[in-house]
Parts: C-alpha cells; structure tokens; sequence
C-alpha cells in the first residue's frame, strides 16, 4: 500500500509545512506536541525511500510524560530527555479519512501548546460549527403568504351576506310509480322460484385453459458472473507519525455473460365447458307508468290513480321548492320538506344567507 509524507505546523512559532519525519520543529527546537494535526498536500508523491518507509511502518509515534518530546514507536526511551517510556505514555492519534477528506492545512489555534500540561486538565468543548442565520424577512414573507391564501379561500367559501328576500313563486310535484304484474319472458342459467320453463339448450358456460403438450424452444439468457476482483485506494490512514497509507479495499468484479438455455413451453388449448341455458317465464312487477301532479300554489294532492286489476302502485317521491327575489332581481332557489315550505307565506318577507359563490346556504328568518 502507497505510503505518502505528510506534513504539521508548529504551534508554537508558527513555522508551517513541516515534514511528517521530523520530530522537533526546526526553526524553534521545540518537540512535535501530543495532538498535533498532520496534513498531507494535494498530489503528494509515494515515498521510496527505503528508510522513510521503515520508519513510517513502525507505528504512531509516543510522547514523553516528562519533557513532552515526540518519540518513534519502537523507542524504549526519551531520544531527548532519557526518560524510560511508560505504560501510560500517552501515543498520537490514528486516523481514517474517507477518499478526499484527509486534511489539506494544518491547525494554529494553540498558541502555546505546552501550555497545556502546566494546567489541570479539563474537558474539550467540540468546535461548534458555523450556524447560517436565515434572512429576518424570510419567516414573516411565508406567514404572510399563507394569510393571504387563507383569506382568499374564506372570502370564496365561507363569506356569507343576509339578503332580504321575497317570496316571488313556489311550486310541487309529486309522482307515484305504477307497476303491473306481467309475464316476462327470460333466459338463465338457473330457474328462479316461481319460474315456468319453456325451453332448454346447452350451451358454452366459459373456457378452461388446459395444457395439451410441451414444445422444446431455447432462449438467450444473460446473468452477472464474477470474474475476478478489483483492488482501489477507500481512503487514507493517518499512521499518527507524520506518514499517511493509502487504505486499499476490494470488490468483486462482474461480467455480463450469455448461455443458451433449453426449456420446455406449455401448449394450451381452450376448453369450453357446456352448461343448460334455461328459457322460462316469470311474472314480475314492472314499471309500467309514471303518473304525476304539479302545481304552484300551497295546495299539493296526490295524481289521482286508476289502477287495473294486474295494477299497483309502486314509489311515491314528492318535491317543494319555493322561489325568492332580492331587491336587485337575484332568484334564489331552495328545496324544503313539507313541512317548512308550507310555512312560506306568498309575498312574505324573508332573509337568506348567501355564500361568497351567490348561493342561498339557509334562511335566517
């Protein structure tokens, strides 16, 4: 796996660009602190150097709990103050960075980062990132866009005005529905009650759909195969030594092959199924005639009927509606139940509740 050379800054003098080999910062001799951010520049060329690669292989580095100094993993003691590396020896970090998000700069916002060790230690607030305020007109546009719509839809459908009214007309009409018992002549599957059959054939009920045979046919069938396995770079490591890894993942690799395939298609053949059709006749009640009695006046009757002995009579419906004139010529129209239409008075004076759409809704009084 390609091994690349990354780079730090110093915080502590600001020196910038830094190799991930050295230790101590060359321009102040101070040591590589615990925490300190490598980076790695765009397009940075693989290390061949045999010793850079040994050293990069050896593992994050360790800090000295005494002097703070920046140590190879393999190091047993202090390269600057001697001191013996403990088990609590505090390591820097590894790192796993997804393709394209290794970091490109370094980080300066510690001044003095030995400061540290000379306070108690605390807790580190996580960096908060950058809240985006929202345009202050943006909340009260949308609310008043919705108001506005509100509104609109209030005025079409619930906005009502009280009209005076009078009543300029009623009307009523009333039907009843004759029925005769006839003979009727049908034809069927079964025989219902009361049925009196004059005639009977077979005939096609419906069609099964039966498998007569099989024909061999061959068809073309393509299917995914793996062949083989493809490696590409996932990500990058950060080895917590001043190198990065290129991280190497794996996935199979698939081609579109094509066989001739052998297969047997049924044949099928439509069945008809027999069955008796009945012809019979029946008597039934059917409408023979409407019969009807309108007028205009508060004085609705029934048509007067004459039935036939094979007669009945069947469904009464019955409808009032009384006519209204506003002061502008505006007709109105309302259907009422008996009852309340015969309440109207001819002329009388009323009010009505009209919609926002010019409809009467209902009368007030």
């Amino acid at each position: 796996m390609a091994i690349r050379e990354g780079r730090w800054d110093c915080q502590y003098c600001g020196t910038k660009g830094l190799l991930g080999r050295d230790k101590v910062c060359p321009n102040c001799a101070t040591s590589r602190p615990e925490g300190t951010k490598f980076y790695i520049p765009e397009d940075e060329a693989t290390v061949e150097d045999e010793k850079l690669l040994e050293q990069a292989r050896k593992g994050a580095d360790w800090i000295c709990e005494y002097c703070r100094s920046s140590n190879v993993a393999d190091a047993d003691v202090c390269h600057h103050c001697a001191a013996p590396r403990e088990g609590t020896s505090p390591q820097q970090a590894v790192k796993q960075y997804a393709p394209g998000e290794a970091p490109r700069s370094g980080d300066m916002t510690v001044p003095d980062p030995h400061e540290k060790y000379r306070q108690e230690p605390g807790p580190e607030l996580a960096q908060q990132p950058e809240r985006k305020e929202r345009p202050r007109w943006l909340v009260p546009a949308i609310a008043g866009g919705l108001l506005l719509l509100a509104l609109l839809c209030g005025f079409l459908f619930l906005r009502s005005d009280n009209v005076d009214v009078t009543v300029a007309g009623v009307s009523w009409e009333r039907t009843v529905v004759v029925e005769a018992l006839e003979t009727v002549t049908e034809e069927d599957w079964e025989v219902p009650d009361g049925a009196r059959v004059i005639g009977e054939r077979e005939e096609i009920h419906h069609h099964d759909q039966v498998v007569v045979g099989h024909e061999t046919k061959q068809r073309e069938v393509s299917e995914e195969v793996q062949v083989g396995e493809r490696t590409y770079v996932c990500g990058q490591e950060d080895l917590g030594n001043g190198f990065f890894q290129d991280i190497e993942c794996t996935e199979p690799v698939y081609e579109t092959q094509t066989r001739m395939e052998t297969y047997e298609e049924p044949i099928y053949q439509q069945v008809p199924v027999y069955d008796t059709m009945y012809t019979y006749e029946v008597d039934k009640w059917v409408e023979a005639r409407i019969e009807k009695a309108e007028g205009d006046d508060l004085q609705p009757q029934w048509p007067a009927l004459s039935l036939a002995e094979n007669e009945r009579e069947g469904e009464r419906q019955e409808r009032y509606r009384i006519l209204f004139v506003d002061g502008d010529g505006q007709e109105y129209v309302m259907a009422f139940p008996e009852d309340e239409w015969l309440r109207f008075e001819p002329s009388g004076r009323y009010q009505l509740r009209v919609n926002g759409l010019g409809q009467a809704v209902e009368v007030v009084q």
